[in-house]
């Protein structure tokens, strides 16, 4: 299809008293009112009385029973989600300790999929003040079933296939925060193993695909990864925002310390803007997001590492990972309104097409729909999308963070 974007878009409870006897009648009158405004002054200054559902969500909320249950500043804690997308739910342990100083966390996660994640940080100084940081990362994923249907903006659905990915993410990064602003770089070591998938639902990729045609299938290269990046960053609330933006723009170099094969440079631009409606009872959010990989003359670009669009961030109408190519665009938009403290609805469209060069891209594919999120200023717990118009069917997802 060529479809492009063309537009975005408590009462007062009052009290009266009567004294008994004539004697005392403008007394016990006046005692009255008087005990009246205060009960009334009390009862404006107690919080509304709920009861049910709303009571208790408003008690989760207000005694910060979510975050000390998944997101403690220190001790252990549930890691709930968070393995990557189209893994499945994932559950596991945590562990998180807090300071000034640094912060340092450490978890794990699997699910029925049998997708897991191990990971570690450690972030220096422990908290978002301005000036200089540095933070280190190491990371263990093995996701035995992930989907491919080909290189391009015409791969074919039938041609679902899987793969197995497996990699090992040593990083150190560095750089300095100034109010909203952050710059620095990180570098990195990382391993990948790509093999055969487990997903008996469907052939392995290298049974449709010739691995010639498809650039670092059934390989193990090693990269040393550059990046620069600068992000600004005034969303508000921070995790589920109704005003400001958020702009991020990084570019890496990756290169291949063995094979000689798969080095390239790649750049992606991330940009969002909240707009508030009627005094954040409504919002609009925007998201576009572009990014290209070039290779180096005589290498290719991994096909496990190129952009793609489909699944529950990009593109939903469409399977994870459904498009691949080296260079991808999407244009997102959504009307967001909240039906009460804990449940937002949400109207969106989509726009997005991949192509071998950021200037070939025309194909764009869209999808449409509606949703509703369960959460607070906190974060969204569950998102369920209804997704229309890609051309492959109606969708319904599941997921249980924010779309963007």
């Amino acid at each position: 299809m060529n479809h492009r974007l063309t537009a975005f878009v408590p009462l007062v409870l009052v009290l009266l008293l009567a004294g008994p006897g004539r004697a005392a009648e403008a007394q016990d009158t006046r005692a009255a009112e008087l005990r009246a405004e205060r009960e009334a002054k009390a009862a404006m200054l107690q919080p509304a009385r709920r009861s049910g559902l709303e009571g208790l969500l408003f008690r989760i909320e207000d005694d910060a029973l979510v975050t000390r249950l998944l997101a403690p500043p220190r001790g252990f804690h549930l890691r709930l989600g968070g393995v990557g997308e189209g893994a499945g739910f994932g559950v596991g342990p945590g562990y998180r300790y807090t300071t000034g100083a640094f912060a340092f966390s450490a978890s794990a996660a699997g699910t029925i999929k049998r997708y897991g994640i191990a990971e570690a940080s450690l972030l220096l100084p422990g908290d978002d003040r301005d000036g200089p940081f540095a933070a280190l990362h190491v990371r263990r994923r093995d996701f035995p079933q992930q989907d491919f249907f080909g290189l391009g903006p015409d791969s074919d659905g039938d041609d679902r296939s899987n793969y197995a990915l497996r990699d090992t993410l040593v990083s150190g990064a560095g750089g300095v925060r100034a109010g909203d602003f952050t710059a620095g770089a990180r570098i990195a070591y990382l391993d990948v193993s790509i093999g055969r998938g487990t997903d008996t639902r469907m052939p392995s990729t290298e049974d449709v695909f010739n691995p010639s045609d498809i650039p670092g299938l059934l390989t193990r290269p090693t990269f040393t990864v550059v990046e620069p990046f600068a992000e600004l960053d005034y969303a508000d609330p921070p995790l589920n925002p109704t005003t400001g933006g958020r702009y991020r723009v990084t570019w890496s170099r990756h290169s291949d310390r063995e094979l000689d094969r798969f080095s390239f440079d790649r750049w992606d631009v991330d940009l969002r803007q909240y707009v508030p409606l009627l005094h954040r009872a409504r919002t609009l959010a925007l998201r576009a997001w572009l990014a290209s990989a070039t290779p180096d003359d005589g290498h290719e670009v991994p096909f496990f590492l190129q952009p793609t669009l489909g699944g529950g961030y990009t593109m939903r109408g469409f399977r994870t990972f459904r498009f691949t190519d080296r260079s991808a665009a999407v244009l997102q938009a959504e009307y967001r309104w909240r039906i009460n403290e804990f449940v937002t609805g949400a109207l969106f469209y989509e726009t997005g097409a991949v192509a071998r060069r950021i200037e070939d891209l025309d194909s764009f594919e869209k999808d449409y729909g509606f949703g509703l999120r369960a959460g607070s200023r906190n974060g969204v717990a569950f998102r369920a999308d209804v997704v229309f118009g890609s051309g492959e069917g109606t969708r319904l997802l599941v997921r249980f963070d924010n779309v963007f």
